[in-house]
């Protein structure tokens, strides 16, 4: 742990992936795309480590080679699974940060955030982040996670359907009283290692959100507010959007 932070980020990266295939060593403005989710993380104030985590020594050698830590885990079903591994070997760290590599616009900032979060609220196992939905037809986009917060500001669930409902006659309004799920997360160590011993619950299966398991079994969830847009790299296009945004 240097002087900087108490946080572990692990940048869980895969080589599989159903709509873009190899896609953490997609070039980004001459660097893999994975790298440059670790050098936004190397940017965090509350950063003590950036650990990229994979299953793949292709993913390993271009990380390293690039100057970044980077370890080989064993195959998990999910990206947590594989940050648990990573956390596991060090318990220096009182807080966990799962920052996908597929997200290089994250703000170093609003990741900062989550653990400052974290800080402020005892009744928070975990905190993740959320932004303002563009309009009705994000809103009913099943692609896009939505999450409705309860007056404390925690996570009353998550779903990739419209909600929440309307009364009959009501206006709806869902795209103003709903935000859009950020897929970053901070985690008090203990939180952590605890959600990967729980079974899967049934509303996790449902929707297919891991965040819905820990709703679940009772671990509060703080969300955090930004105005700024995530945009994540699931396609070939996703990534040709990112590169026009790069900073020259």
């Amino acid at each position: 742990m240097d002087e900087r932070g108490e946080a572990l980020v692990v940048i869980p990266a895969r080589w599989a992936s159903s709509r873009f295939p190899g896609k953490a060593l997609a070039d980004l403005n001459g660097r893999p795309l994975v790298v440059r989710v670790a050098e936004r993380a190397a940017g965090m104030r509350e950063a003590g480590a950036v650990v990229v985590a994979t299953d793949d020594p292709r993913i390993r050698d271009a990380v390293t080679a690039h100057g970044f830590v980077c370890e080989l885990t064993g195959e998990h079903a999910t990206g947590t699974d594989r940050v648990g591994e990573v956390a596991r070997r060090r318990p220096q760290f009182p807080w966990i940060v799962n920052l996908q590599g597929d997200e290089p616009l994250l703000d170093p900032v609003d990741a900062d955030r989550l653990v400052a979060v974290l800080r402020a609220d005892e009744g928070a196992a975990l905190a993740t982040l959320a932004h303002p939905l563009a309009g009705p037809q994000e809103w009913r986009d099943p692609n896009c996670v939505k999450v409705l917060l309860d007056q404390r500001g925690q996570a009353l669930y998550f779903s990739r359907a419209a909600l929440p409902g309307a009364f009959p006659g009501a206006d709806p309004a869902g795209d103003r009283l709903a935000l859009r799920h950020v897929g970053i997360y901070a985690w008090r160590r203990a939180a952590l290692l605890r959600f990967l011993d729980l079974p899967r619950t049934p509303l996790e299966s449902a929707e297919g959100l891991e965040q819905l398991r820990a709703l679940e079994h009772g671990l509060g969830i703080a969300v955090a507010r930004t105005q700024r847009r995530a945009i994540g790299v699931d396609t070939p296009e996703d990534l040709e959007r990112v590169r026009r945004l790069w900073p020259a």
